[in-house]
């Protein structure tokens, strides 16, 4: 009987050493984002984390942390380059605030594109191209690459109509964090001040904007703005913005190769539900928001037409300007035009 309960009792030692050393062994990593949960931009999050976690067997887990919890979006970038964040999901604007060439989508080269037209430049060479330069921040774009989530439009205020451009002179309005999206509001007439998402609702509330300006359906649906006061929509398809999922390039290197194929792999597998998650909610975000009191105005084609034109003869300016490579934003020029 000894021999039995000594049995038992090294069986018993041994399997709490294994496990203890699979405790040991396994990786943990943090996942930040800004946005509530239900967003897009956390429902990919989520769906990557369990997708590495499938794909390790449990030995990679990843935590989401939503809604600023650890960091504001800019904040959230400078830890990733740092390593003292892991994994996030960024708007391309913010992004942008690192990167200038980011905001290439936003030019008004691409007023009036397609979701087809920004794929075709972000999935090609030129979007390699670009992810490349983001690498050299210390940030990788793992395989797969961005998501759209919606053109932009110029203006979404509350309490203040804005119908025409002629409207948006003097309106102040909270803008991504992005030099470039500041200079077009600017240069539109508008008064736009770049402001971290999670500030929004306490400006608008306060009273200390108008509004909302360079963002989408989706941004106004996603945080139920019109319970902040916007009840007016400007859409104009002014511009596109990003997500781009995020991995520290110092938090990957502490990684096996095969771990880092993983989290690169998973990505791949969770890009196209993330494409089409999006894809699908921006289909109803109008129907929602004017169902909760947001009023649309749809400029004529020819008003927006006029002003493509007129801000695409200061886009060199705003090229200049916001830092970015003139020679790649035209490259990406004549890849969308087709010269």
């Amino acid at each position: 009987m000894k021999d039995l309960f000594k049995t038992l009792a090294l069986t018993a030692l041994t399997a709490l050493t294994v496990c203890a050393a699979d405790a040991a062994m396994a990786t943990e990593l943090r996942l930040s984002v800004e946005t509530p949960p239900g967003h897009v931009r956390n429902l990919a999050a989520e769906r990557w984390a369990e997708a590495i976690a499938t794909k390790s067997n449990g030995a990679i887990t990843v935590e989401v942390f939503p809604a600023a919890q650890l960091y504001k979006s800019a904040d959230a970038i400078r830890a990733l380059a740092s390593g003292a964040l892991d994994m996030s999901i960024q708007a391309s604007p913010t992004l942008s605030r690192f990167e200038p060439n980011l905001s290439v989508i936003t030019l008004p080269m691409f007023f009036g594109a397609t979701r087809d037209d920004v794929r075709t430049i972000l999935d090609g060479p030129l979007g390699d191209e670009l992810w490349g330069m983001v690498a050299k921040k210390g940030i990788v774009v793992p395989d797969g690459g961005h998501f759209e989530f919606a053109p932009n439009n110029s203006a979404y205020t509350a309490g203040k109509v804005v119908a025409t451009y002629g409207d948006l002179t003097g309106v102040k309005l909270a803008t991504p964090p992005s030099p470039v999206v500041v200079a077009i509001m600017k240069e539109m007439g508008a008064a736009p001040q770049a402001t971290p998402r999670s500030e929004i609702v306490l400006q608008l509330t306060q009273g200390q904007i108008d509004g909302l300006g360079s963002v989408t359906d989706l941004t106004i649906k996603g945080g139920k703005l019109w319970e902040a006061g916007i009840d007016n929509a400007f859409a104009d398809n002014a511009g596109w913005g990003v997500y781009i999922p995020l991995m520290s390039k110092a938090s990957l290197e502490k990684l096996s190769p095969e771990d880092q194929a993983i989290i690169q792999e998973a990505w791949s597998e969770t890009v196209g539900w993330a494409r089409d998650y999006a894809a699908n909610e921006l289909a109803d975000a109008r129907a929602v928001n004017e169902a909760n009191g947001v009023t649309y105005h749809d400029p004529d084609p020819a008003a927006i037409q006029a002003m493509r034109e007129r801000m695409t003869a200061a886009q060199d300016a705003i090229v200049a300007d916001g830092g970015m490579d003139a020679e790649f934003v035209s490259r990406v020029q004549a890849a969308l035009t087709g010269n």
